[in-house]
């Protein structure tokens, strides 16, 4: 089922009372919570969309499809996370921790980069949405191609908060 209107305002609302706590204890949510849930999530999704590909890409070719797109988001995100943990971070660690920085450099200039990684990763999940005619498998799917489906959909809507985390909350706090 996808995520409607007011259970993505109840999550909004949830995150944003991160909003004010400490960065270290923020950040630490987010690689604890996001961080993981997407690394696995994404595992889930490898695995699931190789399968289905195998299995039932013979007859059903946009599990071939999906799985390109899977594995491209998945590159791109496993990059995208390094990448956060290896230089935005610590550089957040630092300037809450009172090490000065270099903000534009460190902060500013990085925390761009990684919010239009952000709408790149979304305009993926986009376009897997739109081959799993909104994560909704044809009736004649087999369980394999309904998992898929499945995994799909819960990534995306981790992903939707995971973003809105560090783009509204996160990074809002140099802003």
């Amino acid at each position: 089922m996808m995520q409607d209107h007011d259970q993505w305002n109840e999550v909004r609302a949830e995150l944003d009372t991160w909003k004010g706590v400490p960065v270290a204890e923020l950040i630490q949510h987010i690689m604890e919570k996001y961080h993981r849930d997407t690394r696995i999530g994404m595992a889930d999704l490898e695995s699931l969309s190789e399968e289905a590909a195998l299995f039932e890409g013979w007859h059903a070719p946009v599990l071939l499809a999906i799985r390109d797109e899977v594995e491209l988001f998945c590159t791109e995100m496993r990059t995208h996370l390094r990448m956060e943990e290896a230089t935005l971070f610590p550089a957040f660690l630092a300037k809450a921790g009172g090490r000065e920085v270099d903000e534009q450099f460190e902060l500013l200039d990085p925390m761009e980069l990684f919010e239009d990684e952000h709408n790149a990763a979304e305009g993926l999940l986009v376009r897997i949405r739109k081959l799993t005619d909104s994560y909704q498998a044809p009736e004649n799917a087999k369980p394999l191609q309904v998992a898929l489906y499945d995994a799909c959909q819960r990534l995306a809507i981790s992903l939707r908060a995971h973003i809105y985390i560090e783009n509204q909350v996160l990074f809002q706090t140099l802003k």
